[in-house]
């Protein structure tokens, strides 16, 4: 394979653990959930007090969900404040020299700060244009596991149909709710031509990612390392080709994985299956895309490897 024109910096970064050079690679974040992408000086600027520092670990996934709650939902009183944090997030983009991002935004959100759908996406879409043409930000449709399935069809087949969104994702606890129940909204989104996501293979076990990939048929998975369990999903996922979007930091915070080192996504890429890298929650893991890079080379990619999951994400940009 030619390597891109950016891969001398690519080695020379990775070699000496440089995140600051790194801003010059161009890259992709596919899998980040938008107001938990900001810097949390953002918040602290909203509340007027710093916010409590996250733990390195959390206990489980319920204390993770206790965190945003407790001390970052607050946050959003007002669709000014949630405007603010928008555009933080954006920036952040822009700095780590992502040239194209896939956030996702929660499906409950305009209701609770009193905007219709319709405002909230035009909301995105102004600020999106503010960071242009360095960032293309495409809008995500994040569907909460717990919101019931007819529910959540009702509203997210509005915001398709503003134009504005260009995937989906069903995230939250794996454990909660059925994957079938939301087939019917995944088909309608496909028919529209939205790329499909879920989260699978996270917190629960590759049975369950099975479950999800008959039942919603995504184009990408988000997290997915679970599957290293099951060798013949791993062949299924480097069959179709279907990308895991992996989030390094991510997935020690909520001990999915012991540490960098025994993380299976080398072993998943050693097997042919396609990864990206990416952030997930920047305001609680604190890791922005140049350091997930880094983090790379920690779970033992050499810079060929690394650079061919920075092309994967950047073939994923539409």
């Amino acid at each position: 394979m030619t390597q891109p024109d950016w891969f001398p910096l690519l080695q020379c970064a990775l070699a000496d653990g440089d995140a600051a050079a790194l801003v010059a690679v161009p890259k992709t974040d596919l899998h980040c959930h938008g107001l938990l992408s900001v810097p949390p000086s953002a918040y602290a600027e909203i509340f007027g007090r710093p916010v409590p520092a996250p733990p390195s670990r959390f206990d489980d996934f319920t204390a993770f969900t206790a965190y945003i709650v407790g001390e970052l939902a607050p946050a959003l009183r007002s669709p000014a404040a949630v405007r603010r944090l928008v555009r933080a997030a954006f920036a952040r983009l822009r700095d780590d020299g992502v040239v194209y991002a896939e956030m996702s935004f929660d499906l409950l959100l305009p209701n609770a700060i009193g905007l219709s759908v319709g405002q909230f996406a035009a909301l995105l879409a102004e600020e999106a244009a503010l960071v242009a043409p360095q960032v293309v930000v495409a809008p995500e449709v994040g569907v909460n596991r717990v919101v019931p399935a007819d529910y959540a069809a009702s509203l997210a087949r509005e915001w398709i149909d503003t134009g504005v969104f260009k995937s989906i994702d069903l995230y939250g606890d794996e454990a909660l709710g059925d994957a079938c129940d939301f087939a019917p909204l995944y088909r309608y989104a496909a028919d529209r031509g939205l790329k499909r996501k879920a989260h699978a293979g996270e917190l629960c076990d590759a049975m369950a990612m099975r479950a999800a990939l008959a039942a919603l048929e995504p184009d990408a998975i988000h997290h997915g390392v679970r599957a290293a369990e099951d060798p013949h999903l791993v062949e299924q996922l480097a069959t179709r080709g279907i990308a895991l979007h992996i989030c390094p930091t991510s997935n020690l915070a909520l001990r999915v994985a012991p540490s960098f080192d025994a993380h299976p996504a080398r072993a998943l890429h050693d097997a042919g299956v396609a990864l990206t890298v990416n952030t997930d929650d920047l305001t609680i893991f604190g890791a922005n895309s140049c350091d997930e890079i880094l983090n790379l080379a920690r779970m033992g990619f050499a810079a060929e490897d690394v650079a061919a999951i920075i092309q994967r994400g950047l073939a994923e940009a539409r």
